[in-house]
C-alpha cells in the first residue's frame, strides 16, 4: 500500500523538479552579455564558462531524478512524453549558452568590432535571455496550472504569455537574420576566421533562444488539451 501511494504522491513533484531545473537554465543565462562585455574587452571569461560548467552539472542532476520520478508515477496529468521533451528542450537550451561561453574562451579579435556590431550582438544576447525567462515563467504557470487543477484563469494566463513569446520569436529571428547580413557586408574589413566566429556564436545564441521558444509552444499545447 505504501509503495502504491508513493506512485501516486511521490515525494519530489516532476513538475517542482522541472521548474528548478528551468530556474538553472536562466542563471546560465544570466551569464550571457557578462561574458560577451568581458571577451569583448578582451577580459578573460573562464571564470563565467566554469560557473556555468557547474550549473550545468547541477541541471543534469535534476534532470535525472525528473527522470526517476517520473518513470514510477501511475497517475500523471498528461503525456510523460510531452515533459520529457520539455526537459529535452530545456536541457538543450543551457548547452547551447554552455557551449556559447566556452567559444569566447577560444578566440580574440585582433581589432576592435564595429558598433554597430557589437550593438546587435548584445542585443541579440539581451532577446535570448528575454526567451528564456520566458520559458521559466511558462514552466512556472505549467505548474500553478497542474496543481490550480486546469483552471480555465490560468490556462489563459499561460497562453497570454505564450503569444507574447511567439512574438519576441519572430523578433530574434529577424534580427539573427540582419545580424548575420551585417557580418558578411564587412567582409572586406574583418579577417575570414572573424566572420566565421561571429557567425557560430550568432548561431548559438539563436539555438538557445529557439529550444527556449519550444518549452513555451509545447507548454501551450499543453495547457490546450
Amino acid at each position: 500500500m505504501t509503495r502504491f501511494l508513493g506512485k501516486l504522491f511521490p515525494q519530489e513533484s516532476p513538475l517542482k523538479l522541472l521548474y528548478e531545473h528551468a530556474r538553472l537554465v536562466e542563471k546560465s543565462a544570466e551569464q550571457i552579455p557578462v561574458a560577451l562585455g568581458k571577451f569583448l574587452r578582451h577580459e578573460p571569461v573562464e571564470d563565467l564558462a566554469q560557473l556555468v560548467d557547474k550549473l550545468e552539472d547541477e541541471a543534469d542532476e535534476i534532470k535525472v531524478r525528473i527522470r526517476e520520478v517520473y518513470s514510477k508515477l501511475k497517475f500523471v496529468y498528461f503525456d510523460r512524453v510531452d515533459l520529457l521533451l520539455i526537459l529535452h528542450d530545456q536541457d538543450a537550451v543551457i548547452d547551447a549558452v554552455d557551449d556559447f561561453l566556452k567559444m569566447l574562451c577560444i578566440y580574440r579579435f585582433d581589432k576592435p568590432l564595429p558598433k554597430e556590431l557589437t550593438d546587435m550582438l548584445f542585443e541579440l544576447a539581451e532577446r535570448v535571455q528575454d526567451a528564456i525567462k520566458f520559458m521559466v515563467e511558462s514552466v512556472h504557470e505549467l505548474l500553478k496550472l497542474v496543481e490550480s487543477s486546469f483552471s480555465p484563469v490560468i490556462a489563459g494566463e499561460e497562453n497570454a504569455l505564450t503569444q507574447k513569446v511567439e512574438s519576441d520569436e519572430s523578433g530574434t529571428d529577424r534580427l539573427s537574420l540582419a545580424l548575420a547580413k551585417k557580418v558578411f557586408s564587412l567582409k572586406n574589413v574583418l579577417h575570414p576566421v572573424d566572420i566565421m566566429y561571429l557567425e557560430k556564436l550568432t548561431r548559438l545564441l539563436t539555438r538557445a533562444a529557439d529550444h527556449a521558444e519550444n518549452v513555451a509552444e509545447k507548454v501551450r499545447m499543453i495547457a490546450k488539451s
